[in-house]
């Protein structure tokens, strides 16, 4: 099965033999890649491919820099935004809060809201195919074995099946079939070359903003500038934030991540 994998993700993306051996299954890159091959597959075989077009994996550029969406399912029903989280653990989240909470065992990250993530997709597909509010469609879905401790929207599901779900809910016609036509091509035409220079140029402008992000709001370590995560100490159970790059830095700040 990770052979296969192996072999869809360097012909989809472009990854270069001598970097396969690299990937393991702790990888973020390979969980994340693994969560959107495991929803890909899965709405194949739940949903009519005549009906929803597929396109995975598109990077759009945004003037100097790019967005990258997980899935998108081009339908006479709306276009779907799909964001596609891989997570373990209990996850807790709110619709109006910035950041959402990890908690795996005594560790606890902290990650940006997928709803407010992926609005700014949704705003960028949509101005791009100039389509109205009822005409696309956020959605968040979670994979892997994590659970929701706190109450979510219906945009936010868990499971390929919750999703398929929720996709089948949207029926009212809103594309004609020339629109959806207009609309696949359009992607098509308008992303980046899927492959692996597309993929470290976006991975290059996430760690950019990221960075730029942490420095604005006075959460950048202190040694390397990296971002920042929530820890605790296991002897006193004082809660600091440590570098995301430990061990390689051990940068450390009182307070919280705003």
């Amino acid at each position: 099965m990770r052979l296969r994998l192996f072999k869809r993700l360097r012909w989809s993306l472009g990854v270069p033999p001598a970097l396969i051996p690299r990937l393991t299954l702790r990888s973020a890159w390979l969980q994340g890649k693994l969560g959107e091959f495991r929803v890909s597959m899965g709405l194949g075989l739940l949903l009519n491919r005549n009906t929803y077009r597929f396109i995975e994996d598109t990077t759009v550029p945004v003037g100097d820099d790019t967005t990258q969406i997980d899935l998108l399912l081009v339908s006479p029903y709306g276009v779907f935004v799909i964001e596609i989280k891989n997570m373990t653990g209990w996850i807790f989240g709110q619709p109006n809060k910035s950041h959402w909470t990890q908690v795996k065992y005594r560790f606890k990250n902290k990650f940006q809201n997928p709803i407010h993530q992926n609005s700014m997709h949704v705003k960028v597909v949509q101005d791009l195919l100039r389509l109205k509010t009822n005409q696309i469609h956020n959605v968040v879905v979670f994979v892997g074995a994590c659970r929701f401790k706190t109450p979510m929207p219906t945009e936010v599901v868990h499971g390929v099946l919750s999703l398929a779900h929720f996709i089948r809910t949207k029926r009212d016609l809103v594309l004609t079939d020339d629109e959806v036509r207009r609309c696949t091509e359009d992607i098509l035409k308008r992303r980046l070359t899927p492959g692996f220079r597309t993929a470290r140029t976006h991975v290059r402008n996430v760690k950019k903003r990221i960075a730029n992000y942490a420095t604005d709001s006075g959460s950048a370590c202190p040694r390397c500038g990296g971002t920042m995560v929530e820890r605790v100490n296991r002897r006193t159970g004082e809660r600091f934030l440590g570098c995301k790059r430990f061990p390689q830095c051990r940068g450390t700040r009182q307070g919280q991540i705003p």
